[in-house]
């Protein structure tokens, strides 16, 4: 159960997630800089499956991991899909994300969609590289914002989402309009909030990611966005990771 959203534009983009978990799983760790195949890494932990689901590296790569809960999971014994983003957080465009995607063995992971961004993507495009596994075939294409994965009722929850997405943003391109749509709330139905509050599940954290030709950073608000998600929390809790210079002067 997760909400992510973006914005891309010629300076770069930024994106804006919130995970949503069991109330029973444990708190994941923070982000911090990891190092893979020599590229830095930043992105946070979940101590049970030791994976993530959000990274951004010093090449200006992001990847954003969601359940999808309307796959077929495979009889056979899974992987944490978290520990996808261990191997692909590494690459440094889409298209070696994709290629190393093809060259995964997937049926050993549960149904997911994977969410990829780089800063090619800033030439006049607002879409992100979507790769979606349904437990049986990867498929590839693209996706606009906002996203949404839901265990229950998945349907009504996006359709609802999607409406609070464009009256609380729109054509807005404020950040403070971004941050105000994922601590927005059903006032009825729990499961159907961008800042979810079921009696088995909540918004765990929010993670905001901004990335330009120059820098890379990463925010992480543990908690209820709605109890901790301000301008102050933000700035208190960002880490960030320099252009690496060298690749760039390769290319």
């Amino acid at each position: 159960m997760c909400s992510v959203s973006w914005c891309i534009n010629e300076q770069g983009y930024q994106i804006y997630f919130n995970r949503d978990e069991q109330k029973t799983r444990p708190e994941a760790l923070p982000p911090n800089r990891l190092h893979f195949s020599g590229v830095e890494v930043l992105m946070p932990i979940d101590p049970v499956g030791q994976g993530s689901w959000i990274s951004t590296n010093n090449a200006g790569l992001s990847l954003c991991l969601l359940n999808n809960y309307q796959g077929k999971i495979a009889a056979t014994p899974i992987i944490s899909r978290g520990l996808l983003l261990s191997r692909l957080a590494k690459h440094t465009c889409l298209n070696d994300v994709e290629q190393a995607l093809r060259n995964i063995r997937l049926n050993k992971f549960a149904p997911f969609i994977l969410l990829s961004f780089d800063l090619s993507l800033c030439e006049g495009r607002t879409s992100a590289q979507a790769f979606h596994w349904d437990g049986e075939a990867l498929s590839i294409g693209t996706m606009a914002s906002p996203v949404f994965s839901s265990a229950v009722a998945l349907g009504p929850v996006t359709e609802y989402r999607k409406a609070a997405y464009l009256d609380t943003v729109g054509s807005k391109a404020s950040h403070a309009a971004r941050l105000a749509f994922h601590c927005h709330h059903h006032e009825e139905q729990g499961y159907k909030s961008i800042c979810l509050h079921r009696e088995d599940a909540q918004t765990v954290s929010f993670t905001h990611v901004s990335v330009t030709p120059t820098e890379q950073h990463m925010s992480y608000v543990a908690g209820s966005p709605c109890d901790h998600l301000t301008a102050s929390s933000l700035a208190q809790n960002r880490l960030s990771l320099s252009k690496q210079t060298a690749m760039s002067e390769a290319s």
